[in-house]
């Protein structure tokens, strides 16, 4: 376990674990393109049976959606590929993906991903950067890059008119950036001021403290997806033109990018990616050993890190509210296991919030941790479920805020792990209903915006080379049933690792295999009093048997048993 002291400040001399920058969809919350790789194939083990399940099941609410053109792909002889698909109105969505992130970073490369987005619409060989400015300007849409773990992707919403300057300046942008050490200083400038704000909000950091300690070497360093969204501030200030052009060198390969549309002719759209993409060099033996010796899987470790508050100043702001944060989380799927879509729909069923909503029942105050939470618990200032899921490894689990009290401290854990078990036995039709239910209806209405479906269309096919329907998304969560989500609990927060049973006949399938011991990955922020709660998390965990490493003795026992010990703390037994 890590005791430390809270960070007042993101300077030279701390090492910045990023914070989670919002402005992107692309790390939280479900979006089609997360659960799109959940294609299955059987299991290894041929004693498993398997469930045969396909869109044919679909339910007649999405029966229209079946009768919707297929995206169309070309693939360049260079390795570039084009999607796109076809919708009607007055505007069109463009987008170019590259396969690169934080997590292909090495400890030189360190942020670079980060800057590079920073950086995207500086001057290039046709354009300064006041030029480009204006005719970005001049476009009247909506145009952003943004860089993720997996992903540094440039999108932009534009009239019809447009489409062929928008391709023209990502053609730019993306192929030709001068980089200038000038501009390295102003971007330094604003990049440090990103920084400095995000590092004062829990809710941007704690996600990358949990990241962090999931996914770390040995000497507690971060390492693939435990790297930083955000450029630490000591590799900001010794970050150089140089550097980021050997990343480009390395990682802006033509088979690692995918030109996406919607809305557009496809025949439009591949002539002007050949027109700005077609003469990219294939990529050379010497980058291709390059991108292998950078491409690592992840490896889950996990831990205990406490970053304690008690001597930190308070806030300028009068109107914040001191809070101790608490994550609880675990290894979980890849995008590419069959039961990420369980696992999706447990995070719907699971919901939570904060201790004031304006929402009504559609806004989720019907799920669980709402009504077993928040609606028992006054104190508990907000509770919510975190599922992250990536191409090889994830993370899920329950976060809450809470009074900095002692009393409050010792309460609230035993709280959580009640909650985190009764997933693995209680599913109710209900509830199971409801949360299927949310869940389509934020995959189909989030797809109506043409920008979220061209970073669907774009990531999907960057993925795995084709894209999957929202119809048969659908299809399959509808198929779910409450063993389905009790069982995929159970691989999650006990470590039973039994192969999905569940057959979607795609061959993209890849079944997750765990690859640390099943220990829990806890983070908490705030003052940390003496006898505190906190300190003995690890004798907590072990009470509750969380995590496979509490529960390798008797996995099936230890299901009956903790189950049924928790259920005597989740009934308004604790009161401040």
């Amino acid at each position: 376990m890590l005791l430390r002291p809270a960070c007042r400040a993101l300077g030279a001399s701390s090492p910045l674990r990023a914070a989670l920058a919002l402005r992107r969809p692309l790390e939280r919350g479900l979006h089609s393109y997360q659960i799109a790789r959940a294609a299955t194939a059987t299991a290894s083990d041929p004693s498993i049976a398997t469930t045969k399940r396909s869109a044919a099941e679909a339910p007649p609410f999405v029966a229209s959606l079946l009768l919707s053109k297929e995206t169309q792909i070309t693939t360049l002889p260079n390795g570039l590929r084009i999607a796109s698909q076809d919708a009607p109105g007055h505007f069109v969505a463009v987008g170019v993906y590259v396969d690169a992130g934080t997590r292909y970073e090495s400890d030189e490369m360190t942020g670079c991903s980060h800057v590079l987005d920073r950086t995207s619409f500086k001057s290039t060989q046709k354009y300064t950067t006041e030029e480009l400015v204006q005719q970005l300007e001049s476009l009247g849409g909506n145009v952003v890059a943004h860089s993720s773990r997996e992903a540094i992707m440039y999108q932009g919403a534009v009239f019809r008119h447009d489409l062929d300057k928008m391709v023209e300046i990502f053609g730019e942008v993306i192929r030709r950036p001068r980089l200038n050490p000038e501009e390295m200083d102003d971007t330094r400038q604003t990049t440090l001021y990103e920084i400095q704000d995000l590092s004062v909000r829990p809710d941007m950091m704690l996600p990358e403290y949990v990241h962090a300690t999931a996914f770390r070497r040995e000497d507690n360093s971060p390492d693939t997806l435990g790297r930083p969204l955000l450029c630490p501030v000591s590799s900001l200030e010794t970050m150089t033109p140089a550097l980021l052009h050997r990343y480009r060198e390395i990682w802006y390969t033509p088979e690692r990018i995918v030109v996406a549309g919607i809305g557009m002719d496809h025949q439009m759209l591949v002539d002007l990616a050949k027109r700005e993409f077609g003469d990219m060099p294939p990529v050379t033996s010497e980058i291709k050993a390059a991108q292998a010796a950078l491409t690592k899987p992840a490896r889950y470790v996990g831990g205990i890190d406490i970053i304690d508050t008690k001597d930190q100043p308070p806030s300028a702001n009068p109107d914040d509210r001191p809070l101790t944060h608490i994550y609880i989380a675990f290894e979980a799927l890849s995008m590419s296991d069959p039961d990420i879509y369980a696992l999706a729909t447990l995070t719907s069923l699971m919901g939570g919030g904060g201790s004031f909503s304006a929402g009504g029942p559609g806004k989720g105050m019907y799920t669980r941790l709402y009504t077993q939470v928040l609606n028992r618990y006054h104190w508990v200032e907000s509770c919510n479920m975190v599922n992250f899921s990536y191409l090889d490894a994830g993370l899920f689990g329950i976060q809450a805020a809470v009074p900095p009290s002692p009393e409050a401290h010792a309460q609230i854990i035993p709280i959580l792990c009640d909650q985190l078990l009764r997933m693995t036995t209680e599913i109710g039709p209900q509830e199971l209903s409801r949360a299927k239910n949310q869940l389509k209806s934020s995959l189909l209405m989030s797809l109506e915006s043409k920008v979220v479906e061209l970073e669907d269309v774009g990531r999907q096919v960057m993925v795995h080379g084709k894209r999957l329907g929202v119809q048969e998304m659908c299809a399959r969560i509808e198929a779910l049933t409450a063993e389905d989500l009790k069982r995929v609990a159970r691989r999650v927060i006990l470590g039973h690792d039994v192969p999905s049973p569940l057959d979607y006949g795609d061959a993209a399938q890849k079944p997750w295999v765990r690859t640390g011991d099943g220990r829990a990955t806890v983070v908490v922020q705030g003052p940390i009093f003496e006898g505190d709660a906190m300190l003995e998390m690890e004798k907590h965990l072990r009470d509750w048997r969380m995590g496979k490493n509490n529960n390798s003795d008797n996995p099936a026992a230890a299901a009956s048993s903790t189950a049924s010990g928790g259920r005597k703390w989740g009934m308004g037994r604790f009161k401040l």
